[in-house]
């Protein structure tokens, strides 16, 4: 579907339901507001200008880092190097008794590389089937690693041997890109060589186990920002701050100053000192950026290490880390509200920039990884991206009816302009589908229709099967292997299912309680 007809269909819906829902008396005001003003923020619409506005502004971040020094005090920089130093210490030691003191054990980097989801600068696909048979792209300082990588590998020292090569191609470093945002902005992230994100990604999982040693577990971390965050909206004791560009904005001097020396020289070794943008091969001043493998979890780590400081300068406990009033994620970051100004000033005393209009110690509202609330009331918003095609649809409808069942809302209107849009359906299908499948609902038919989406199997003939094949990266039939690649729009075909024996009807007690399946199964009758 062309980008006009898409872009007409988001217009219709964001003014309907815009205009329903103003008109709305029984939905919560701060709800109705957040969503007004947001509900167009990740919509697909087309401005070919903002890649060039994305662009500008990484150069523009990237030339001002040139030279940079940070201005934090001596004593904070020492409490907060002596943190990270000990945890990576006492992390290392669960790796191995004899790991006494050492902050890095190269040994983990070899165990825990693995190929990006994404392209890789210098190889072509974007699948592990398709990476694996190439040689390994990476820069000149980061190449005794990757040679390191392959001698280690029993599978690529085989094939290195069979083609008498090295395995490994020398480049420049990593090649600029974007990917959408919201409707007003794109971010810009790299696209690394392929050499190197295999070894930026072992070391941002070692970083990713010491913050869980040390109480951050990155993979569950999401759902406690937010739990701070309401609490905050209810009694005003937490503050949530959010940073501009912040993956941009860790400088190479700020990570000298507060990494053992045996991680700053690792990082430096595997990280992209070029990019290229458009065409022109640009020194990169910061110490990474988004597509970079370690980027996340270092980020998080130095963001602890200066909360941690800033106590110690308190007179607060050594070596310790209340979770209680505290949590990180990336760039968001939940604090005690008395230490909201003085942690905003060492933040951009270390080069980085306090987004102040998103960032909240006064008031009822509070936001932190995805979650609004105000005064205790969940206000988060939906997004609606496209209504391109069914699978778009469906998505829209089901965030529509959730996050109408959660705020008294009755959007009719919003509802049927949905439906009207569908080539086929309405598909009323069970709670325990995904979303792009149909409408979610307990009043399902006992046989109902649902769109299942249709993946394109390539097949394999390449090197390392066996090892694919126990990794899981390809799959085998009576016809040999095969690989399902990443696809940029599933395919969807209409299938026919019925409820399982026993189940009178579709509810899914783990997606949603029985009070909103039941308010969303009344929008869904009042609007047949």
């Amino acid at each position: 579907m062309g980008n006009e007809v898409n872009e007409g269909r988001l217009n219709a819906f964001f003014d309907t339901l815009s205009d329903e829902v103003r008109s709305s008396l029984g939905v919560h005001p701060g709800s109705r507001d957040r969503l007004v003003q947001r509900m167009r923020k990740r919509a697909g619409f087309v401005n070919n200008g903002l890649e060039k506005v994305a662009v500008a502004k990484f150069l523009a971040i990237n030339t001002s880092l040139a030279g940079f020094r940070h201005k934090l005090p001596d004593q904070i920089v020492r409490d907060a190097r002596h943190f990270i130093t000990v945890m990576l210490e006492r992390f290392s030691t669960t790796l191995n008794d004899l790991n006494i003191q050492v902050t890095l054990d190269q040994s983990f980097l070899y165990d825990n590389w693995r190929f990006g989801p994404g392209a890789s600068n210098g190889t072509k696909g974007t699948h592990t089937a398709q990476k694996i048979g190439q040689d390994m792209t990476c820069t000149p300082l980061c190449e005794p690693y990757v040679k390191r990588l392959r001698a280690l590998n029993t599978y690529f020292l085989a094939r290195d041997g069979k083609n008498e090569s090295s395995g490994v191609t020398p480049i420049y470093g990593s090649r600029l890109t974007t990917v959408p945002k919201n409707e007003d902005t794109v971010r810009t992230i790299a696209i690394e060589p392929s050499g190197n994100m295999a070894m930026q990604l072992a070391a941002g999982r070692y970083l990713e186990a010491t913050l869980r040693y040390i109480g951050c577990d990155i993979s569950t971390q999401q759902p406690l920002n937010k739990a701070l965050a309401l609490r905050g909206s209810i009694d005003g004791s937490i503050a949530t701050i959010d940073l501009s560009s912040a993956s941009d904005m860790i400088t190479i001097d700020l990570v000298q100053s507060l990494m053992p020396k045996p991680w700053f020289d690792l990082l430096m070794h595997l990280r992209s000192p070029q990019i290229n943008v458009n065409g022109a091969l640009v020194e990169m001043n910061m110490i990474s950026t988004m597509g970079n493998g370690f980027t996340f979890p270092l980020m998080t780590l130095i963001l602890i290490s200066l909360i941690y400081a800033m106590r110690c300068s308190r007179g607060g406990p050594t070596l310790y880390m209340d979770w209680s009033s505290t949590a990180v994620f990336g760039d968001d970051i939940i604090v005690k509200v008395e230490e909201y100004a003085e942690l905003s000033e060492l933040l951009e005393l270390a080069g980085l920039i306090v987004n102040r209009s998103k960032s909240f110690s006064e008031g009822s509202f509070r936001e932190s990884c995805g979650g609004d609330y105000d005064n205790g009331w969940d206000v988060t918003p939906f997004y609606v991206r496209n209504l391109a095609v069914d699978s778009d649809i469906y998505v829209a409808i089901n965030q529509l009816l959730d996050w109408s069942a959660r705020n008294q809302f009755w959007p009719i209107r919003s509802y049927k302009l949905l439906v009207s849009m569908l080539r086929r359906g309405p598909f009323f299908v069970p709670e325990w589908l995904s979303p792009n499948q149909g409408i979610m609902t307990i009043q399902v038919p006992r046989k109902y229709s649902f769109l299942q989406p249709v993946q394109m199997r390539v097949p394999y003939n390449g090197e390392f099967t066996f090892m694919l094949a126990c990794g899981g990266y390809i799959e085998g039939t009576e016809s040999g292997a095969f690989y399902l690649p990443r696809p940029r729009q599933s395919k969807m075909v209409t299938r026919r299912a019925r409820l399982p024996k026993g189940y009178l009807d579709g509810f899914d007690p783990e997606k949603r309680s029985m009070r909103l399946s039941s308010l969303i199964a009344m929008i869904i009758a009042m609007a047949a």
